[in-house]
């Protein structure tokens, strides 16, 4: 995963990856949840569009970041069958 100032690629491989992407998105989605409802809501009627643009990329954060948190369980939930494989010996092979 690569984050810089304007821009998120990849997808995060490790937890402190997944955390980091779960903060910047919940920025994302209280700066626009602000912009939309809140003290920094754009009024102005010419403007509506704009509103209305916050409020779709706010949804997209808030899409982005229960994927996030479902991948990031999903590779807990990896990790912990592995562990448990390599304890126990166990072949867990699923593809029959």
């Amino acid at each position: 995963m690569s984050i810089k100032e304007d821009t998120l690629t990849g997808a995060p491989e490790t937890v402190d990856e997944h955390e980091e992407m779960i903060q910047i998105l919940d920025e994302l989605i209280s700066e626009g949840l602000r912009k939309f409802t809140g003290d920094g809501r754009i009024r102005d009627n010419k403007k509506e569009k704009v509103r209305i643009q916050y409020m779709k990329r706010t949804e997209q954060a808030i899409r982005a970041k229960r994927q996030v948190v479902k991948d990031k369980q999903l590779q807990q939930m990896g990790r912990a069958l592995e562990a448990l494989q390599e304890e126990n010996d166990l072949d867990l092979n699923l593809s029959n």
